[in-house]
């Protein structure tokens, strides 16, 4: 496979890894925080539980689900800068043998079927170039009965909420990322195109076929900051389908 859209994404967080603890944050009026609350809010595990996060980046959502249900998670991430990164934050907040890190890409997880109590998703699809394929890598890892949670980016059904959106995400936050870096200036021209592409693409009722399809049940919805993110949610049924190599 020729991972076309992974390397875009190595080269694109690669090079905004050391500001990413705080650019998210300030670029999502502080509302990256509370998504990943409601996303690590949503699982059902605890102490003897093992959690993969797939495109851990620098471990916010790892670090937050290690903290919150004293259970150890394994982050996965392709990019060298981030998991550096993350190993960085990790060893800072005393997880290091609660949050080993991994590097890998989620097309092709290292991993023996159904090992994992629940699975995190953090804004993955735009960087891969197969979503059902790589979804059914992801369902795989993951034993029946567990979660599946996936954290993403949408957009906003109020009109007005919409256009205030597509004039932040289209003007203001590549003029934004100019401000910190030429790497966050790259991130601001991809990121406003590249969620209304993933949106018309893969919409809710679209991802909540593939989800079924794949053997993942009770699939909910969540839409925060006015639509601005989407957390869904399911849960594997023991007789998933299609999720084999």
């Amino acid at each position: 496979m020729d991972y076309q859209r992974n390397r875009q994404a190595q080269e694109l967080f690669d090079g905004i890894a050391d500001q990413y603890n705080w650019v998210p944050d300030l670029f999502s009026f502080f509302q990256y925080r509370r998504w990943r609350r409601d996303l690590v809010s949503r699982f059902q595990v605890g102490p003897h539980s093992t959690v993969l996060d797939v495109c851990t980046g620098p471990a916010g959502v790892a670090m937050l689900t290690a903290q919150s249900h004293r259970c150890r998670v394994v982050g996965v991430d392709l990019s060298p800068e981030m998991l550096r990164r993350a190993q960085h934050n990790i060893s800072s907040k005393g997880l290091t043998g609660q949050v080993p890190l991994v590097m890998g890409r989620a097309e092709d997880l290292a991993f023996a079927s159904e090992s994992f109590d629940a699975v995190s998703v953090t804004f993955l699809l735009r960087y891969v170039d197969d979503a059902e394929s790589t979804m059914r890598e992801i369902v795989r890892v993951l034993k029946p009965g567990g979660r599946l949670l996936s954290l993403e980016f949408g957009v906003p059904s109020n009109p007005i909420a919409r256009a205030l959106w597509h004039v932040y995400t289209r003007r203001m936050l590549p003029l934004a990322g100019a401000l910190v870096s030429r790497g966050w200036k790259n991130v601001g021209d991809f990121l406003g195109p590249s969620i209304t592409q993933l949106d018309q693409s893969n919409t809710e009722d679209n991802t909540r076929e593939l989800w079924n399809r794949l053997g993942i049940q009770d699939v909910q919805v969540a839409r925060l900051s006015l639509g601005g993110a989407v957390v869904m949610s399911g849960v594997k049924g023991n007789a998933a389908q299609n999720t084999g190599r």
